[in-house]
Formats: C-alpha cells, sequence, structure tokens
C-alpha cells in the first residue's frame, strides 16, 4: 500500500520505519525540514505538503503534537482536505481533544473521504520495536481496514468505539500513568531523605498494594532498572512537556463534562514546575529530579 505519513517527530520517524520494513510504500511530510529529511533517509518520498502527501497516497498517517497542528495538518491551507481522494482513510495517532478527532472527522466525511482516532501508548521504545498499544476511535469496518498497517507500528491494537474514544481511552490512561510518576516519585523523595535505600523500598513496594507499572519499567531514581529512562540520564520516552499536555487535555475533557478531577490537575502543575526548572524535554520521570534538589537549591 502507498501510504502518506505526515509528521516525522520522536514517535513519527520509528514509527514510519516500520511501516516501511512492512513492505509499504510512504511518502512523507513535516513541516520541520530536518525531521523530513529523516524520513527521506529511511526511504520514503518526499512530499511537498501535507496535501501532496494525502494526494499520492491510498491512505493517510498524521502522528502531530497537538490539537491545533492536527487541524491546521487536516483542514488549513495546503491540508489534507485539499489533497484526499473520496473514499480514502485518514488514521490519527496524535493525542489530541476528542472533540477535535469528531470535529476534524466530520470535516473529512465532508469530503467522501474517512477517519479514525488512533492514539498510541509506549513512548520511543515502543515506537521503535514495533510494540505500541493502539487505541482505536471509528467506525467498525475503517478499524479493520486499518488494522494490518496498525500492525506494523503496535502490538496491541483496540477497538475502543466511535470516533473519539480512542483519544478518550488515551487520556485516561495517561492520567492514571501521569499522576502515578508523580506519587512514585514522591515517595521515592521522601524515602530518600529519611535514608531509606531505594533498592529496598522497591522491594517493599513490588510486593505490597503500591506497586504500578511505572516503577516496575520506569522507575524514577537512576540505575535500579536498566531499560527506564532514569538510567540514561531521562532520555524520553515521553516527555515531560507532552505528559504536562495530556493532563491538560484531561482537565479540560473532565470541565466539559462537569467532573470533578482533584489529582489529575495536581500532578500537570508539579510537571509544569519541572518543566519551567529544565526537566520539559527529558522523560516524565524526571519530576524525580526536580523533587531531588538539595535544601540548599530546593525549588519547592
Amino acid at each position: 500500500m502507498k501510504i502518506g505519513f505526515i509528521g516525522i517527530g520522536a514517535m513519527g520517524q520509528p514509527m514510519l520505519a516500520n511501516v516501511l520494513k512492512k513492505g509499504h510504500n510512504v511518502v512523507a511530510y513535516d513541516v520541520v525540514e530536518a525531521a523530513l529529511d529523516g524520513a527521506i533517509k529511511l526511504g520514503a518520498a518526499r512530499a511537498a505538503s501535507s496535501a501532496a502527501a494525502a494526494r499520492d497516497s491510498e491512505l493517510v498517517i498524521t502522528i502531530l503534537p497537538s490539537s491545533s497542528h492536527v487541524e491546521s495538518a487536516y483542514l488549513g491551507s495546503g491540508g489534507v482536505l485539499e489533497g484526499i481522494g473520496a473514499g480514502r482513510l485518514c488514521i490519527d495517532m496524535s493525542t489530541i481533544d476528542p472533540s477535535v478527532s469528531r470535529r476534524v472527522a466530520e470535516a473529512v466525511s465532508r469530503r467522501g473521504a474517512r477517519f479514525i482516532d488512533a492514539p498510541v501508548s509506549g513512548g520511543v521504545p515502543r515506537a521503535t520495536d514495533g510494540t505500541l498499544a493502539i487505541m482505536v476511535g471509528g467506525d467498525a469496518r475503517d478499524f479493520e481496514e486499518a488494522r494490518p498497517v496498525l500492525a506494523a507500528m503496535g502490538s496491541n491494537i483496540i477497538h475502543v468505539g466511535p470516533v473519539g474514544s480512542g483519544e478518550v481511552a488515551k487520556l485516561c490512561n495517561n492520567l492514571v500513568a501521569g499522576v502515578a510518576a508523580v506519587a512514585v516519585s514522591e515517595a521515592f523523595r521522601i524515602a530518600e531523605g529519611f535514608g531509606v535505600d531505594p533498592k529496598v523500598l522497591t522491594d517493599v513496594i513490588s510486593k505490597s498494594s503500591g506497586n504500578t507499572w511505572v516503577m516496575e519499567h520506569m522507575h524514577p531514581v537512576p540505575g535500579l532498572v536498566g531499560k527506564a529512562p532514569s538510567s540514561r540520564d531521562y532520555a524520553p520516552g515521553f516527555t515531560t512537556d507532552l505528559m504536562a499536555k495530556d493532563l491538560g487535555l484531561v482537565v479540560n475533557a473532565a470541565r466539559e463534562l462537569r467532573v470533578p478531577v482533584v489529582v489529575a490537575p495536581a500532578a500537570q502543575q508539579a510537571l509544569r514546575l519541572a518543566s519551567s526548572h529544565g526537566f520539559g524535554r527529558k522523560d516524565f520521570s524526571s519530576i524525580y529530579m526536580f523533587l531531588r534538589a538539595s535544601s540548599r537549591e530546593s525549588p519547592v
């Protein structure tokens, strides 16, 4: 299949690489020339715009940083809607506001094309090895059509419901992950302050009710989990800024529903503080290092 791939960032590049490895032809576009050059080196053809990528492909994949980027890529000048053919399928793999997914889907439908949202979880490591979790919102037939391409990038592909449902599932997942990362970091910072060995505390929590996926795979204390970002100078992974963005989407969604949320805004604020102190481009587990500052230089 010939695939238009729009968005060649930290996640997009390894995902594109895996699509190529499965034998698909890819025509790529990114507003950042260096990112696009990276896609060309992998074997993709160059498109001059999102519209051109859509025009020259049988299926379109987008993975972009925010709601505004997705709206621009689809609805703006030179966007996907200017080039998409009738009946073609668009797969947006960005993490954005569910209402934006629905709005873009409606615009795509008016052009006679189709749209599903398929945000991903697993960060750069799983994007690289093709084992992402992919949560899909859209028509069941469109989901089945997309499944073979999605399988090039992920190992757990779940149809959640209608358009926008994939985004809802992703935001709920990141609410738990983001809050857990802050909670685990706070726990180990307190333990450190009292002189408790983090290895011993890890052993205790791993056998107790506080055990979490975050602690097992993304332990915030360096050196305790070899593959964790903390053991690689907090190389993302998933950045602090992106997790703060996603928790902001959670808070906005809850506000629309008039659902009270307490821990999500607190975790978002902690991550924003960490970002303002230089951890924005680090993995979000680096919140531990923000909390770890000595009493002489503590930012809190």
